[in-house]
């Protein structure tokens, strides 16, 4: 046996022993990968092939490098023989064997991993078009119903400055027939006309505030005001009707809101207005309290949160949970303030809360967003 041949040799044993090693190393570092791809079987049979190579290509280096040693060149050449002949191929033809059934279960493997990615494909692609239509569906919907709500609003304000007329008409001649000689029964008839007449004037009025709300005819607009100021003259001008049904109002503003903030007074004033107004007129008996506080928000942003309580008011749960389910409901004179008040506080990017417990008290909730004055 020369001593080229076996250099040659051993520096191919060399290489095929380094490059499987290296593939092994690979398929070692991405067990978890290989593990979760459920492919374990197929590279583990690979594995098997390329270890009986590389044990084959091992001994036979180490044949090399130490055969000389203890054996002659007969004994090298004989022995040099039957490793390149019977034994390499033997251990080829197993590793072979191992090495093909890995790739074979592999490659169907992989077939079967594609035709559920192609059916994966297909169905979120069937999910995506059905998902689209039903956004378009959705958005036709919201569309539709936003264009009737504005058609309801256009005609309801529309029909409610109509009825102003008349009401006003009928008001004004009732004041004139006031002046004249009557008997007490003409009297009492004549008050009860007048009566529900400016209840008409004011259900219409209120209809038609909530109509501009729903149709977007309100702007906001920021001034400088005291939100504790805002409550004492709300306070003020309330007191004498709700001293008229025998009822304590009563005003709370922490010192915190004795500060000038900036928001819209005139939004603000006319829901707080509606909510008193609304704690007023059901009530029976108890106190009514307004009460404001400021809660620190993110930056320079403020929630002022107004309160009113009422504490002998049980609201009715059917008029609060129609009110919070369509806050543009136009039934009752309740509800027509409470929807009111729910489109006022969201223009202004605010809140509102009710709650009506078992022991006939109502809280009546608005947080509103404003900042300080600079």
């Amino acid at each position: 046996m020369s001593e080229n041949f076996m250099l040659s040799t051993a520096a191919q044993d060399v290489f095929v022993i380094l490059a499987l090693a290296l593939t092994l190393y690979v398929i070692a570092r991405n067990l978890r990968a290989i593990s979760f791809a459920g492919v374990s079987r197929e590279l583990g049979l690979i594995s098997v092939g390329m270890l009986l190579w590389g044990g084959f290509h091992l001994f036979h280096l180490a044949f090399l490098l130490l055969g000389p040693l203890w054996a002659g060149e007969a004994m090298m050449l004989q022995w040099g023989s039957l490793l390149q002949t019977y034994i390499r191929w033997g251990v080829e033809t197993v590793a072979t064997v191992f090495f093909l059934a890995g790739v074979v279960r592999l490659t169907l493997r992989f077939g079967r991993l594609m035709a559920e990615l192609n059916k994966s494909a297909s169905a979120l692609a069937q999910e995506h078009r059905a998902r689209t239509t039903l956004e378009a569906e959705l958005k036709t919907a919201s569309a539709t119903r936003q264009q009737a709500g504005r058609q309801e609003s256009e005609f309801l304000l529309g029909l409610s400055h109509e009825l102003r007329t008349p009401l006003n008409g009928i008001i004004g001649l009732g004041s004139l027939l006031g002046n004249t000689s009557l008997d007490a029964n003409q009297r009492r008839l004549l008050g009860t006309l007048e009566q529900s007449a400016q209840t008409m004037l004011a259900r219409v009025g209120a209809v038609i505030e909530l109509s501009q709300l729903r149709t977007g005819d309100v702007e906001v607009r920021a001034v400088s005001f005291s939100p504790a100021e805002l409550v004492r003259s709300i306070i003020a001008l309330y007191a004498p009707s709700a001293k008229e049904s025998g009822l304590t109002l009563v005003g709370e503003a922490s010192e915190a809101s004795e500060t000038t903030m900036v928001g819209d007074s005139r939004l603000t004033r006319q829901m707080l207005s509606i909510l008193t107004s609304l704690a007023i007129k059901y009530s029976p008996v108890g106190t009514v309290t307004l009460a404001v506080d400021l809660d620190p928000g993110a930056d320079d942003i403020v929630g002022v949160t107004f309160t009113v309580v009422a504490s002998e008011l049980e609201f009715p749960a059917e008029v609060i949970e129609r009110v919070r389910s369509d806050q543009g409901s136009m039934r009752g004179d309740g509800g027509i303030g409470l929807a009111t008040c729910w489109q006022l506080a969201g223009l202004m990017e605010g809140n509102l809360a009710i709650a009506s417990d078992s022991t006939s008290s109502t809280t009546i909730r608005a947080t509103l967003p404003m900042r300080h004055e600079v």
